[in-house]
C-alpha cells in the first residue's frame, strides 16, 4: 500500500513540474496539447475586447502650496460652521472628504451642539506636507481637552478641518457619516 502511495506522489509531482514547465515555456507558440485562450491573449495585450469599458489610469493630485492660515483665520471658519452658518457651498469645502457624506457638516455642527464643543485656536503650525496643525483650547461639556489640536488640510478651495477631528466630534455624540468610516 505503500509503494502505491509513493508511485502516486511521484506521478502527482512529475505532471505538476510538466505543467509547471509548459507554462514557462519561453516559445511564442503554443506547445501540442497545451490550452490556449483568446479572451487571457486579449487582456494581457491590452486590446480592447468589444463590450468592455475602459478607464483611465488613475491620477496623483499634487498637494496645494498654501500659506499658514491665521489664527483669525481659523477661528472665523470654524466659529461659523459651530454657529450653522455656512454656505451649501463653504459646506462642500469646510471638512476634509465632506463629498463622501453631503450631510457631514451638518453632523459635526449637530454633534458639536449636542455635546457643547468650543474650540478655539492658539496657534498655528508650520504647513508640511498639505497639513498644518492648530493647537486649540477645546472643550467638551465644560471639560478641557488637554493637547488639543485641529489638523487642517490643503485643498484647492484653502485649508479643510481634517475629517479626523471632524469624525471624532461626529462619534462622540453617536451619529455615523460614511466619511467616517475605516
Amino acid at each position: 500500500m505503500n509503494n502505491r502511495m509513493f508511485k502516486t506522489a511521484v506521478a502527482v509531482t512529475a505532471a505538476a513540474a510538466a505543467l509547471g514547465l509548459t507554462a514557462c515555456s519561453s516559445s511564442s507558440e503554443p506547445s501540442a496539447g497545451a490550452p490556449t485562450t483568446t479572451a487571457g491573449a486579449a487582456f494581457e495585450d491590452g486590446k480592447k475586447v468589444e463590450g468592455t469599458q475602459e478607464g483611465d489610469a488613475p491620477m496623483t493630485t499634487a498637494v496645494p502650496v498654501l500659506p499658514a492660515p491665521t489664527v483669525d483665520e481659523l477661528n472665523a471658519r470654524l466659529d461659523k460652521a459651530m454657529a450653522g452658518q455656512l454656505t451649501a457651498e463653504e459646506k462642500a469645502t469646510f471638512i476634509e472628504d465632506a463629498e463622501r457624506d453631503p450631510n457631514l457638516v451638518d453632523k459635526f455642527v449637530e454633534a458639536a451642539k449636542k455635546n457643547n464643543v468650543k474650540a478655539k485656536i492658539t496657534s498655528v503650525g508650520t504647513p508640511a506636507d498639505g497639513k498644518v496643525k492648530a493647537p486649540a483650547d477645546v472643550t467638551i461639556d465644560g471639560t478641557p481637552v488637554q493637547g488639543a489640536t485641529v489638523e487642517f488640510v490643503a485643498s484647492e478651495g484653502g485649508w479643510r478641518v481634517s475629517h479626523v477631528f471632524t469624525c471624532n466630534i461626529v462619534k462622540s455624540a453617536k451619529l455615523d457619516s460614511a466619511a467616517c468610516q475605516a
